[in-house]
């Protein structure tokens, strides 16, 4: 079985995150960044016995994953005073 297919099926059950990276032989921080992807999602939730496919899990995540990165991760301090700062430039 997949790693996110355990990883859903454990969640389910009610494992928690320290057993979940122990099993899955994942290091913590890993078990914590699926778990929240999939948490998102709401695929955490439901009968340990109806685990999504491996590949719908795998898309989500990488979704997910893509949207983060296309946020901005800092905000400019100075990008208020541009149109002032080109102004004076030109």
């Amino acid at each position: 079985m997949h790693r996110l297919q355990e990883l859903v099926r454990l969640q389910r059950m009610g494992a928690g995150p320290r057993e979940v990276a122990r099993q899955l032989k994942i290091s913590p921080n890993t078990e914590r960044d699926y778990r929240q992807l999939l948490e998102k999602t709401g695929m955490l939730e439901g009968d340990p016995a109806c685990v999504p496919e491996g590949a719908e899990l795998r898309e989500v995540v990488e979704a997910v994953r893509r949207l983060r990165q296309a946020l901005p991760q800092h905000k400019s301090s100075v990008e208020r005073w541009r149109a002032r700062i080109e102004l004076l430039d030109g």
